[in-house]
C-alpha cells in the first residue's frame, strides 16, 4: 500500500504530461519591451534587403518599407494595393475626393432628377416632366458648383498625380515589350541610308492664314473588305474578363496581331484606275490623316512616316502614297489605350466573319483561346507563375476596309481624289452589313473623380472613322487604371462628335479639312522620289521633308538609330506634357449611379432624422398622502425679486447721493 501510494505522488507532482520538458514561466513572463521576446523581436524585425538598402543609403528614410513588407500576389509578383476585398458586394471601392467635406448646393431629391435626365439622354429615352422641369431650375446652381469642383478635381490631379499614374507602370511596360518586337520585324525593312532635311512643309493650320474657306468630303465609296472582323450584336464587356486579363496583361498585351493588307488583284485594278482617270491621286491610311490634322498634339502620338511620290505614265500627274506612321516612342493617355485594346482582342473569345474575295461573308466558330483544365492537381501541387503554365497565344485576327472618297474646297472647281484604308471594328448582324464605325477601349485616370474628356485625338479619329465608313453609330468602353473595372459603355454619334469638337477644342470638321486640302496642294509640287515626313518640337510649325543622301553628312541622321534612339517610357509624359484632362459633367459612371451623385457636384447634404427614445417613459405610480390642512402643508413661497428699470436705479442712485450729502452737511456744522 505504502508503494502504491508513493507511486501516485510521484504521478501527480510531474503534472499533466502536455507540459512536461516545457519551459519556466519566467520565459513566458517577460516584458513586451525585452529584446529577448519573441513578439518584441516579431515587431522590430527588419527585412534584410531593405536593411541592405538603407545601409547603401542611409540619408534615406525607410521608402522601401511597404514595398517589401507588403502583400504580394503569387502569381505576377506584385504588390496587392487591396489586400482587404469585400465581394459581398458588386459596388466600386472609390469615393470622391472631397477633403474639405463640402456638400452640394443640390438637394438630395434635385441631384436624383439630374441624374434620371443624364441617364435618360444616354440610354435615348423620355425623361420625365417633372425632372426636366428640376433640370432646368437648378441649371445656375450646377453650373456654379460645376466650376469649384472643377477647381477642386485639378488640383486634386496635379497634387496627386504619382499616385494617379502608379499603376500605369504595368502597361508602359507591356508597350516596351511590344515595342521591341515591332522594331525587330520592322528595322530590315528600312533604308539604311541616311536622311538630310529637303525643305519645310507648313502644317495645316498655317496654311491658310484667314480661315473662311471650307470643303467636305465626298463621293465615299467602299471598295472591298479583306481579313475577318468580329461579331458583336451588343457591347459589354464583362468584369471578370478584364480582371483575368489583368494578371495575363503580359502575355496578351504583346501578342503579334495579323497584319491583313489590301489582296493584289484589288491593288492592281486600283492603279489600272487611278492611270486611266489620269488625275493626281492620294494613297492616305487613317492614322496618316491624323498625323496629318494634329502633329505633336500630344506626346505619345507618332511623328515619323515615309511618303512615296511617283509619276503616273504617260501623264504629268503624280501618286501620292503615304506609309502608316512609325509607332510612338512615348508612353502616355494613347498607348495605354493601345495596349489594353490589343490585350482584349487576343483574349477574349467571340465569333469572326470571314470576308470573302466575292463580297460575301463566313462565319467562323468561336475561337476557345484558353481551354480549361478540369482534372485534380497532384498533392504535392507548387504554386508557378502564370507564364510557365498557361498555353501559347494565338495570333489575334485583324481585316481591312479600302475606301475612295473625294476631298472638295467650297470655292475650288476639281476636287482631290484619295484613298483611305482602315480597320473595321466590329460588324453587328451575321450578314456584315450594320458596321460599328468604332470602338474605343478608353482609360479612365480618375475613375473616383468621374468620367474624363476623349482627347482631340480621339475624337477625330472617331470622326473619320464614322465618316468613311458611312455609319452614325461607334462605342467606347471606359475602362479604371486603378483595377481594370467597366466604368462605362457609351455609344458614339457622329453629331454628338462634331459638338464635342466645337465645344472642348474649338475645331471645326469643314475649315480642318480645308486645310487638309491646301496642304496636299503644296505636296504636289515635289518632285518625284522617296521622303520622310518628320515632325520635331523644335519646329512646331512646320513639317521637315527630309530624303536620303549618298553620303552621310553633319546634319544628316540615319532613321534606324532615330528609332532605337529611345526606350519608350512615360517620363515626359509626367514631366514635360500637361497631363491632365477633365471630368465631363454629361457622363454618368458606374460610381455614380451607384452612389446616386451627380457628375461635377459635391455630395448632397444628408438631413439628420431623428431617432425615437429606445426606452420609453415608465408613468409614475401615484403616491398615497395623508389629507391635512392647507395652511400647515403649504410651503412658504419665496417672493420673486423684481429687476428694477434703468430709471429707478438712477433714482435710488440720486436719493442715495441726497442722503449722503445732508450727513456731509450736518457733520461740517459741528
Amino acid at each position: 500500500v505504502l508503494s502504491q501510494n508513493t507511486m501516485e505522488s510521484e504521478g501527480l507532482n510531474k503534472g499533466h504530461p502536455i507540459f512536461r520538458n516545457e519551459p519556466s514561466y519566467r520565459e513566458f513572463n517577460k516584458s513586451f519591451e525585452d529584446s529577448a521576446d519573441t513578439l518584441f523581436s516579431f515587431l522590430n524585425e527588419v527585412d534584410a534587403e531593405t536593411l541592405k538598402e538603407e545601409q547603401q543609403k542611409p540619408s534615406q528614410i525607410f521608402i522601401t518599407y511597404n514595398r517589401n513588407f507588403a502583400q504580394r500576389d503569387p502569381r505576377t509578383q506584385e504588390v496587392v494595393s487591396h489586400p482587404v476585398c469585400d465581394h459581398s458586394k458588386q459596388r466600386l471601392p472609390y469615393v470622391f475626393p472631397n477633403p474639405q467635406a463640402r456638400h452640394s448646393a443640390l438637394s438630395i431629391a434635385q441631384q436624383a432628377a439630374c441624374l434620371r435626365v443624364l441617364l435618360a439622354c444616354r440610354r435615348n429615352t423620355e425623361v420625365g416632366k417633372a425632372d426636366s422641369m428640376v433640370w432646368e431650375v437648378t441649371r445656375i446652381k450646377r453650373n456654379t458648383e460645376e466650376q469649384v469642383v472643377h477647381q477642386r478635381i485639378y488640383e486634386y490631379a496635379i497634387h496627386q498625380k504619382e499616385r494617379i499614374y502608379a499603376p500605369m507602370k504595368q502597361l508602359v511596360l507591356c508597350y516596351s515589350k511590344w515595342f521591341t518586337n515591332y522594331l525587330e520585324k520592322l528595322l530590315p525593312t528600312l533604308p539604311s541610308a541616311s536622311y538630310g532635311t529637303h525643305s519645310g512643309l507648313p502644317q495645316l493650320p498655317q496654311c491658310k492664314a484667314l480661315n473662311v474657306d471650307t470643303a467636305r468630303i465626298e463621293d465615299i465609296q467602299l471598295l472591298c473588305r479583306a481579313g475577318q472582323v468580329r461579331l458583336l450584336p451588343e457591347i459589354a464587356i464583362k468584369p471578370q474578363e478584364l480582371s483575368s486579363l489583368r494578371v495575363r496583361l503580359d502575355r496578351y498585351a504583346c501578342a503579334e496581331m495579323a497584319n491583313e493588307t489590301i489582296p493584289p488583284r484589288i491593288t492592281a485594278e486600283l492603279k489600272h484606275q487611278i492611270i486611266e482617270a489620269d488625275e493626281d491621286a492620294f494613297l492616305l491610311p487613317l492614322d496618316s490623316i491624323l498625323m496629318l490634322l494634329m502633329p505633336g498634339a500630344y506626346i505619345d502620338l507618332p511623328t515619323e512616316m515615309l511618303l512615296s511620290i511617283s509619276d503616273l505614265p504617260n501623264s504629268d500627274c503624280k501618286f501620292f502614297e503615304f506609309k502608316q506612321p512609325f509607332a510612338a516612342r512615348h508612353c502616355g493617355w494613347h498607348t495605354n489605350n493601345r495596349v489594353l485594346s490589343q490585350a482584349y482582342a487576343a483574349f477574349a473569345s467571340t465569333q469572326w466573319l470571314q470576308f470573302n474575295a466575292d463580297a460575301s461573308v463566313t462565319l467562323i466558330a468561336e475561337d476557345q483561346l484558353e481551354v480549361p483544365n478540369y482534372e485534380l492537381p497532384p498533392l504535392d501541387y507548387k504554386l508557378q507563375p502564370i507564364e510557365e503554365t498557361a498555353p501559347q497565344v494565338k495570333q489575334p485576327k485583324s481585316n481591312c476596309a479600302l475606301v475612295s472618297w473625294r476631298l472638295r474646297n467650297t470655292n475650288a472647281e476639281q476636287s482631290l481624289q484619295i484613298y483611305s484604308n482602315l480597320s473595321i471594328a466590329a460588324v453587328r448582324d451575321s450578314l456584315a452589313q450594320q458596321t460599328l464605325g468604332c470602338h474605343w477601349i478608353k482609360v479612365e485616370n480618375k475613375p473616383e473623380c468621374g468620367c474624363e474628356v476623349m482627347t482631340k485625338y480621339e475624337l477625330l479619329s472617331t470622326w473619320l472613322q464614322l465618316k468613311l465608313l458611312q455609319t452614325e453609330v461607334g462605342h467606347c468602353t471606359r475602362i479604371s487604371l486603378r483595377d481594370f473595372m467597366p466604368m462605362l459603355e457609351q455609344p458614339l454619334q457622329l453629331v454628338a462628335v462634331e459638338q464635342q469638337l466645337r465645344d472642348l477644342y474649338h475645331i471645326r470638321m469643314p475649315q480642318q479639312l480645308c486645310h487638309l486640302h491646301e496642304f496636299l496642294k503644296l505636296l504636289r509640287g515635289v518632285a518625284a522620289g522617296e521622303y520622310l515626313l518628320r515632325y520635331t518640337p523644335k519646329y512646331k510649325d512646320k513639317f521637315l521633308l527630309c530624303h536620303p543622301l549618298q553620303a552621310p553628312t553633319a546634319q544628316s541622321f540615319k532613321l534606324q538609330e532615330l528609332l532605337t534612339g529611345t526606350t519608350p517610357s512615360n517620363i515626359n509624359f509626367l514631366t514635360e506634357s500637361d497631363c491632365y484632362l477633365p471630368i465631363t459633367p454629361l457622363l454618368c459612371s458606374r460610381m455614380h449611379e451607384e452612389q446616386h451623385l451627380l457628375p461635377c457636384a459635391f455630395p448632397a447634404k444628408v438631413k439628420a432624422v431623428k431617432r425615437p427614445n429606445k426606452k420609453p417613459k415608465e408613468e409614475q405610480k401615484p403616491k398615497l398622502q395623508q389629507r391635512t390642512s392647507s395652511s400647515l402643508t403649504k410651503k412658504p413661497v419665496p417672493k420673486k425679486r423684481k429687476r428694477r428699470s434703468p430709471r429707478q436705479r438712477k433714482r435710488d442712485e440720486a436719493k442715495e447721493q441726497e442722503e449722503e450729502d445732508k450727513k456731509l452737511d450736518k457733520f461740517m456744522c459741528l
